[in-house]
């Protein structure tokens, strides 16, 4: 356990022992007075804050049902204890709600309010996990097993008391807390679950210490705040929700791809056994033609380039099959014969239209991994600089790929990328060209990620283009 979380299991801990050394005929003891009278203003808010929480609920169930999520489902359990506690505290505090409702129960109050924190607590566990936030685990599972202890109190005394003296925002804040600690990436998601999550805790910590009741004001803050709170992580889930699908439609056209490259593997492997036995022919008979030159250097030299000419198809329709049927296995490999054999897939393509290719070999980097896919990587940005380059119309078009100790960069001379595209370079469907799917890049990245642990990243200045493929050294041998 580290020393800050320590730190404030402490202070809690210390609070629990005041409140109950000091406080706990206060605490334990509750009238059912009612203590406040709404305006017609106030009750209308009040109303309404009850039809979102309502709306909120019956969204997250049907997200639910169509996706089986347990994420979701956790959400509306918790929104719907939201609503039976608001009811509760409303029908023994407020009116007019004291006669619409009638739920005067001290132990259904203290059993919402629990039901709203485990509820909740498993909701942020579900929302967590794609952050991959496995230590939170612990910390969740004992607040609900303390939850728990307390339910059945409740089900025993009728009332509650781990919550009489410790309420439930705060272990809602301190398993946030802890949250904004250790995620790294913080999505559009995540920041949406903090304010609306802030917004609650605020308003009840006001309410709790009467604050609010210093200043005599009277007015629904608290249902505002949860169906505020309903609005804001509704709009967080359904951004989850179109993720998911944009991530569905991505693995959905990696694997169309995939079954592509297979189809075309078989079709070269069926070239190559074809090709196999005709070239062997030319390569025997070229050496019966050398034995019968009887030295003659002209028809040598000849014969020489002729050899060179079937070494090279031998080697360039092998790269093409080894490329289309990659192996499984992962194995180590040098970054320098990944892009050799991308370059022979795209050469011809780059020497018919007058674009120099270099390949500055500064550290024999090597890798564990599966060969192919660097090659794709490599072989996607030099087809992207090489169609910038052909579209821009650049004289002494280049391109050149640096093999650093810990990098590749693969830089072009076009005319670089435009400000208004750069922030999107990287997105699922995006491409400034036509008839391209604009999956490319989006899968580059991905590959780099996740199967080299690496960063795919770019720089633009001066009308050059750096496409910068970043490892980390400890996946080197």
């Amino acid at each position: 356990m580290n020393k800050l979380l320590l730190f404030k299991l402490l202070l809690i801990g210390i609070y629990f022992f005041v409140v109950l050394l000091f406080f706990q005929e206060e605490h334990l003891s509750m009238s059912t007075k009612t203590l406040h009278h709404f305006s017609n203003f106030s009750f209308m808010m009040a109303s309404i804050s009850f039809g979102v929480i309502i709306s909120a609920t019956i969204y997250n169930l049907a997200l639910y049902v169509y996706l089986k999520h347990k994420q979701y489902l956790y959400y509306a359990l918790a929104q719907c204890a939201s609503l039976l506690f608001l009811m509760n505290l409303d029908s023994l505090f407020i009116a007019p709600f004291d006669e619409i409702f009638g739920l005067k129960s001290i132990a259904f109050f203290d059993m919402t309010q629990l039901f709203m924190l485990l509820f909740s607590l498993l909701f942020l566990q579900s929302f967590f996990k794609s952050y991959k936030l496995s230590t939170l685990d612990k910390l969740i599972y004992a607040i609900l097993l303390i939850t728990l202890i307390d339910m059945l109190i409740v089900l025993i005394f009728s009332h509650a008391f781990f919550l009489k003296f410790i309420p439930i925002f705060i272990p809602i804040f301190l398993v946030l807390s802890e949250a904004i600690r250790y995620v790294e990436k913080r999505d559009l998601p995540f920041y949406l679950i903090l304010i609306g999550w802030s917004t609650v805790l605020l308003v009840t910590f006001t309410e709790y210490f009467g604050l609010l009741k210093l200043l005599n004001i009277t007015f629904p803050f608290l249902h505002l705040a949860i169906a505020l709170e309903s609005i804001i992580l509704s709009l967080a889930i359904a951004y989850r929700f179109k993720r998911l699908e944009e991530q569905q439609e991505v693995q959905k056209t990696l694997l169309f791809q995939q079954s592509r490259l297979a189809s075309m593997g078989e079709m070269l492997s069926a070239i190559v056994h074809q090709w196999r036995q005709p070239l062997n022919t030319i390569s025997f008979g070229l050496m019966n033609i050398k034995r019968a030159s009887k030295g003659q250097e002209k028809n040598l030299k000849t014969i020489a380039k002729l050899n060179e000419q079937v070494q090279y198809m031998s080697d360039t329709i092998e790269g093409f099959r080894n490329f289309y049927n990659p192996s499984k296995i992962k194995e180590t490999f040098t970054v320098h014969e990944a892009v050799q054999n991308a370059h022979l897939i795209v050469s011809l393509s780059l020497k018919k239209n007058n674009i120099a290719f270099f390949i500055d070999l500064k550290s024999d980097l090597i890798l564990y991994g599966h060969q192919n896919q660097l090659e794709q990587v490599i072989l996607n940005i030099i087809n992207n600089a090489k169609d910038a380059l052909i579209s821009s119309k650049t004289e002494e078009a280049k391109i050149v790929v640096e093999i650093e100790n810990d990098a590749i960069i693969i830089s072009d001379n076009g005319q670089g990328v435009k400000q208004e595209h750069r922030s999107k370079i990287f997105d699922a469907y995006f491409s400034t060209k036509e008839n391209s799917d604009g999956i490319g890049l989006y899968l580059s990245k991905m590959i780099i990620e996740k199967e080299f642990l690496g960063k795919l990243y770019f720089e633009d200045s001066e009308n050059k283009t750096k496409f910068i493929i970043k490892f980390n050294k400890s996946d080197f041998f």
